[in-house]
């Protein structure tokens, strides 16, 4: 299921002598409606890594997240 998107940002980050980027900041409305669901990037050269997790108890037994999407376990 899509999610439906609270609040999005991109920050520049001149990077590590790689090259510039940005990191990446989203919040989603988890399913229940009653939390939010975090993504994070950074979309920096040498450091692609993401985050992604949800404060709802009761949606993160039930869903596995990926940006802007929720399924079932």
């Amino acid at each position: 299921m899509q999610l439906k998107l609270k609040e999005s940002s991109e920050i520049p980050h001149e990077g590590y002598g790689a090259g510039s980027g940005q990191i990446i900041k989203k919040e989603y409305v988890c399913p229940c409606g009653n939390g939010t669901v975090y993504y994070e990037k950074d979309d920096i050269p040498g450091f692609r890594e993401s985050d992604i997790y949800c404060d709802c108890e009761d949606c993160n037994s039930k869903y596995n997240f990926a940006r802007g999407t929720a399924s079932l376990k």
